[in-house]
């Protein structure tokens, strides 16, 4: 039996935020009573105020298992959330329904949970259904607000914005969505940052991340570090605005103050797992994990800086994804390299000592933007595939010209500038003696169908396929993908257009990058188009040598 008196001072405690003291009541309760769920859900409760996710999280589920109740159901969905477990946070969301079928706060944290997962599909069917339950509430208008434009469709976006607006004028979150569709449909920065300060009048403390981010997007750089700031001061548990301002610090090649912050950026839960973050010290009795994170650009980008910590420890272990796997083994083959082993899955691992993730390396080993090595290529092709993509495609005296035009997986926001729709370059076959070769994978332009392309896709099941086909084009021109930073680790001559936002690792630079000598910046001058980039790389095409 459970003594109620007790429960009743600890719980007075959490209220008193005597967290400590609590704490021990709760734990003497449940040695004495160790399947009590009441007990259980009361401590997980008070692991969530302490934001230990992981022990609230092991403690609600055994409260979960032994009895469903509203309390514990939305505690465990709330630590799965914030453990950004967000398909096991949907399933409990949804179950809460059973007990208040018309939640505002469950339906916006359902859609929010599946925006995260990048199923915006989902999102919006439950932002439909949050809008038919609740059509004149502000948080019902804006979510369906931003699930039209998650999905690309901006007419019903602006619509509904502008009905949110009307009917709630001094809405925040309504200001954020207008100068969200300002600045993703129109390029209009200028009146984005001004729906954003409008948001921040009427009290959307969010809003200085996106003021932030749009600042930074136009070269206000002082502007964008004092809204970051801002938002830190006001949001200091919201990490995203912490890792923007490290990639603002990062564009001005500040390398210590930008990582300082950049750690702080969205990882997944295997990063979290992770022990032992490295002290950059030598360790040559120890193993040490090289984590390839966030995309395969930054696998491709990071993984230069290998050769410098082999030195440093008895082993190394490279974790990466499949498709890298076979050419990072070539370039780096067990000749040269005897103490560095190559892996595709977290399982495979074993034991290690210290880790770092790939694209943090460079603070790691105090290596400056100004002096990054290998910028003259080091990752190597096969030889042999090299040779059968040649005789089955690439068997031509004409120009070999490679492309590859859309960007995914970095955030919408840098998704969006970084696709060019392919319309814009149809004057570069205007052009003669030129054979173009499609090294897009997700063709949704249907380019190769408009165009004369050479579609290589099919082959092209990993980057070492790919990288062998490459090794046969002249010419590279690409948006900012993978594909360039595959070009430009293998030495090959590629034409990168860049947004006018460009993303961290390009500087402020606009003709050259410190890292591939072969590749050549064209930046975006108009945020509407690309009609002056694809002028400038025609130009050039037509005496290209």
């Amino acid at each position: 039996m459970i003594n109620t008196k007790l429960l009743s001072h600890a719980n007075l405690l959490v209220k008193q935020k005597d967290f400590a003291s609590a704490e021990k009541i709760y734990l003497e309760l449940l040695a004495k009573n160790p399947n009590d769920d009441i007990v259980q859900a009361f401590l997980g409760r008070l692991y969530i105020r302490q934001r230990k996710y992981k022990g609230a999280e092991r403690i609600l589920t055994t409260a979960y298992d032994k009895r469903k109740t509203a309390p514990t159901i939305a505690a465990l969905a709330f630590c799965k959330y914030q453990l950004k477990k967000y398909d096991e946070a949907v399933i409990l969301y949804e179950e809460l329904f059973k007990y208040d079928p018309d939640s505002i706060k469950i339906y916006d944290k359902i859609i929010q949970a599946f925006r995260e997962l990048e199923m915006f599909k989902f999102s919006h069917a439950y932002a439909q259904k949050f809008y038919l339950k609740h059509p004149n509430t502000e948080p019902a208008m804006v979510r369906l607000t931003q699930s039209y434009i998650d999905l690309g469709e901006i007419k019903e976006a602006e619509e509904m914005c502008a009905k949110t607006i009307q009917a709630f004028p001094k809405s925040g979150p309504a200001w954020i969505m207008a100068g969200t569709l300002q600045e993703f449909s129109y390029g209009n920065e200028e009146l984005a940052q001004d729906c954003y300060l409008t948001a921040i009048d009427y009290g959307a403390k969010t809003a200085y991340y996106h003021l932030g981010v749009s600042y930074q997007k136009t070269g206000k750089f002082k502007e964008a570090e004092e809204s970051y700031k801002k938002m830190i001061e006001l949001m200091p548990q919201e990490e995203y605005s912490q890792a923007s301002l490290g990639t603002l610090y990062l564009t001005q090649k500040d390398i210590y103050n930008g990582y300082k912050f950049f750690q702080k950026r969205d990882k997944t839960q295997e990063i979290y797992s992770l022990k032992n973050l490295w002290d950059k010290e030598a360790h040559p009795d120890d193993i040490f994990l090289f984590y390839c994170d966030q995309g395969f650009g930054d696998h491709l980008q990071f993984i230069r800086y290998l050769p410098f910590l082999t030195p440093k420890f008895k082993k190394v272990k490279v974790l990466s994804r499949q498709n890298c796997l076979t050419l990072f083994e070539r370039s780096y083959p067990k000749t040269e390299y005897p103490n560095v082993e190559f892996y595709g899955n977290m399982q495979d691992l074993g034991e290690y000592n210290h880790y770092a993730l790939a694209s943090d390396i460079p603070y790691f080993l105090d290596m400056d933007f100004n002096h990054i090595p290998f910028s003259d290529g080091y990752l190597k092709y096969d030889e042999n595939k090299k040779n059968y993509y040649r005789n089955k495609y690439f068997n031509t005296d004409k120009l070999k010209i490679g492309m590859c035009w859309r960007a995914g997986g970095s955030g919408m926001r840098a998704a969006i500038h970084r696709t060019i729709n392919f319309e814009y370059f149809k004057k570069l076959f205007e052009l003669k003696n030129i054979k173009f070769y499609s090294f897009q994978l997700d063709d949704i332009f249907n380019a190769v169908e408009k165009y004369p392309l050479t579609d290589l896709k099919d082959e092209l099941k990993t980057f070492d396929d790919t990288a062998s086909a490459m090794a046969n084009v002249d010419l590279f021109i690409s948006a900012d993908t993978s594909c360039a930073h595959l070009a430009g680790a293998l030495g090959i001559k590629t034409f990168l257009l860049i947004p006018y936002c460009s993303d961290w690792r390009w500087f402020c630079n606009d003709k050259t990058t410190e890292w591939y000598d072969s590749v050549e910046l064209f930046k975006q001058q108009e945020r509407q188009d690309w009609f002056v980039e694809v002028d400038k790389i025609y130009d050039k095409l037509k005496d290209y040598k």
